[in-house]
């Protein structure tokens, strides 16, 4: 299930995502493969951006389907870790008012939201 390019980690119910560069058109199919595979258990999702240093508009679409997926199983996408670059793509496209955005992997974990 995992991809070389994708590490996993579990934190208590939780399964940590864990891209290793940034997230595009060249590489979403290898997050997508694995939050497929994941979605269907009843743990939640924390996406851990820390390695990311750029999303593109793919990558901006496969987390809206990702956010969408687990809102229809009544769960949320956690996404942690965005640098500067990031948080400036999500703040201009408004995403940051959709997506739960964590300072990291230990505040997304204790978060109810």
């Amino acid at each position: 299930m995992s991809s070389s390019k994708i590490g996993i980690m579990k934190a208590g119910a939780n399964n940590i995502l864990i891209p290793r560069d940034m997230l595009t058109f060249k590489n979403c199919d290898d997050l997508e493969h694995v939050f497929d595979a994941l979605v269907k258990q009843k743990s939640g999702i924390v996406l851990d951006c820390k390695s990311v240093s750029l999303m593109d508009s793919k990558a901006l679409e496969l987390l809206l389907r990702m956010h969408d997926a687990m809102k229809s199983r009544g769960q949320k996408l956690k996404i942690c870790g965005l640098n500067k670059v990031c948080w400036d793509i999500l703040l201009a496209t408004r995403l940051i008012n959709v997506f739960n955005v964590y300072r990291d992997v230990q505040e997304a974990v204790r978060s109810e939201a």
